[in-house]
């Protein structure tokens, strides 16, 4: 029997956040949809698409996962874990509070009656339980349709409210690329840490091999050229199941593939293609800081035609003599290298044994 949920494997520059809008357009206008994604940018970017492509559709609703965890189920729900209570506001910044139950009150809320973010999650899932899946049922009421973008963020006791809706009648649509794993929304939680990051590829696969879940990938990546997915591509065992991806940027520049660049030529480069000018983290080649790099995380989501990437001690050691990355380096590096349509460069000094060519500063005639 078909699952009623599907995840879409989707990689870098597919168009994975387009095909939710797409959906949402093609839907019938009856149709109930809510979108849930997990950071204010992605957030925004869905409503602004979907305003411009679906404006009509005032069935279509997007919503924050933790706004999604605290007022379709803690909020409405909470009398039923701790009588007579009620959900005073937001705490974004509380600890993980160590030493105290489950069943704690002050595990979850602050003195001041506001729902710790840090155990929302938890939280949802105990006011589900006390409820007897009442906040399910009433989602099962009110939306046909429930979609997930940028699935790979979730974590921790996300998970367990994910199982919850994977078996409710509701289909839920679950869009991400695990390879782009680097933002959690509970990095501190320990439920279900062996599947942080892109570890959450084996809870999927897993809750595919017992049915509960249909896996479709798009291999297609509209922005970056072919030597740019391979080079993307072979950061990974193929023992992960990730079908190779297509490149369907036929587009020809001037500076199109793979380089280096030394250090005393990175204001000729810059100054010659552009570049979207990455780091792994702000403390990281300071060297270059007038150029106004930008950290790997914050890149998420972008795209340029040319990448200029300050290398990490490993990825130098990838680069040089093909020491492959930890799984989550990788990750990293490949959302920095498919930022780019049609060239990245690595600044580097030492080729060690690198295929890789140098950039040359062009000669004046």
């Amino acid at each position: 029997m078909a699952s009623n949920n599907h995840l879409t494997l989707a990689v870098a520059g597919s168009g994975k956040t387009q095909s939710i809008v797409d959906a949402c357009v093609a839907a019938e206008p009856a149709e109930r949809i809510l979108v849930l994604t997990y950071t204010a940018a992605n957030q925004q970017e869905l409503r602004d698409r979907l305003a411009a492509s679906a404006g009509d559709r005032h069935n279509v609703e997007v919503r924050g996962w933790f706004s999604f965890l605290l007022n379709d189920i803690a909020r409405p729900y909470l009398p039923f874990l701790y009588a007579g209570e009620r959900v005073r506001g937001f705490d974004f910044k509380s600890e993980p509070q160590q030493g105290t139950s489950n069943d704690q009150w002050r595990r979850y809320f602050n003195k001041h009656g506001e729902a710790r973010r840090v155990h929302l999650s938890q939280l949802a899932y105990q006011v589900n339980r006390a409820a007897s899946g009442k906040p399910v049922a009433r989602l099962e009421r009110i939306y046909d349709r429930i979609f997930i973008d940028e699935i790979q963020d979730l974590c921790g006791w996300d998970l367990e409210i994910l199982r919850l809706l994977m078996r409710s009648s509701v289909p839920l649509e679950m869009v991400g690329d695990v390879r782009q794993a680097i933002l959690l929304t509970n990095g501190r939680e320990k439920k279900n840490k062996k599947y942080q990051y892109m570890k959450i590829w084996d809870w999927f696969r897993a809750e595919s091999k017992v049915r509960r879940l249909e896996i479709t990938q798009m291999n297609e990546s509209r922005r970056c050229r072919p030597e740019i997915v391979a080079m993307a591509d072979a950061l990974f065992h193929d023992d992960l199941g990730f079908d190779s991806t297509v490149s369907l940027n036929t587009t020809a520049t001037p500076h199109d593939g793979i380089f280096l660049v030394r250090s005393k030529d990175v204001g000729d480069y810059v100054s010659a293609h552009r570049p979207l000018f990455l780091r792994r983290v702000a403390t990281s080649g300071k060297a270059f800081d007038h150029f106004e790099p930008m950290n790997i995380g914050i890149s998420k989501g972008l795209g340029a035609d040319h990448v200029l990437i300050f290398p990490t001690a490993e990825i130098k050691k990838l680069l040089q003599c093909g020491t492959p990355l930890e799984q989550q380096r990788a990750a990293y590096l490949y959302v920095a290298t498919t930022r780019a349509r049609q060239s990245v460069a690595f600044i580097m000094d030492d080729p060690g044994e690198s295929p890789l060519p140098y950039w040359e500063v062009a000669v004046q005639s």
